[in-house]
């Protein structure tokens, strides 16, 4: 069993919680803000770049995280993701973590997007699980190849992963680990640069540490 060293910070404890419980810890990090986050625009499968903001929080974020020992680091390939990892080094891209695709709706103002279609929003909002946008992939099967991709990382390492991802990712991620329906998705927020920490264990996701952001300032 591994052990890394505590300190004050709770993603230390959280980390060695998970070790202890012959876990691999998987601290999963949402990227910085972009452009399209601070105008409210579907991004979804767009590869938009962090904007000045995010790429200060990118910095906060990782002057953090490099306190941690880890074993690797990984991300999803979109450059938002990349760029928020990327003060740590090099992230090895994991295709099957990028966000869930949104298809017409990419790139349009939520504000035109949510009058127009008014049943799809409808739907969302009383069952998001298998709602189809024109072009994109539902909840469910955005799980369907989040989870073992998440599961596999965990099975090839044994101390601390670091993981940059996006924010339905990890929704569903917390969502699925918890055994909730994906009905509960709008009480998941995940603010740009917030952190969790996962365990993996004889096929399983254990929750230690959900949507820590304290790293971040008021901007």
């Amino acid at each position: 069993m591994q052990s890394v060293q505590k300190d004050l910070d709770p993603l230390h404890i959280a980390i060695d919680a998970a070790l202890h419980r012959d876990e691999t810890p998987l601290v999963l990090v949402r990227h910085g803000r972009t452009r399209a986050n601070a105008e409210q625009r579907f991004v979804g499968a767009m590869d938009i770049p962090l904007d000045e903001l995010g790429l200060a929080q990118a910095g906060r974020v990782c002057s953090r995280l490099a306190a941690l020992e880890r074993e690797a680091l990984y991300a999803s390939p979109l450059s938002r993701a990349m760029q928020t990892a990327a003060p740590l080094g090099e992230p090895i891209q994991v295709p099957e973590l990028a966000e869930l695709n949104q298809g017409a709706f990419e790139g349009r103002p939520a504000a035109e997007v949510i009058p127009e279609h008014p049943e799809i929003f409808a739907a969302w909002a009383t069952d998001p699980t298998d709602v189809r946008v024109p072009g994109g992939e539902t909840l469910r099967e955005l799980s369907q190849r989040v989870l073992p991709a998440l599961l596999d990382l965990g099975r090839r390492h044994t101390g601390p992963v670091l993981v940059f991802t996006h924010q339905m990712v990890l929704a569903v991620t917390v969502l699925s680990t918890l055994g909730l329906p994906f009905r509960f998705l709008r009480h998941v927020r995940q603010p740009n640069t917030a952190v969790s920490v996962f365990g993996v264990r004889d096929e399983g996701l254990y929750l230690h540490r959900l949507n820590d952001h304290s790293h971040a300032t008021v901007d």
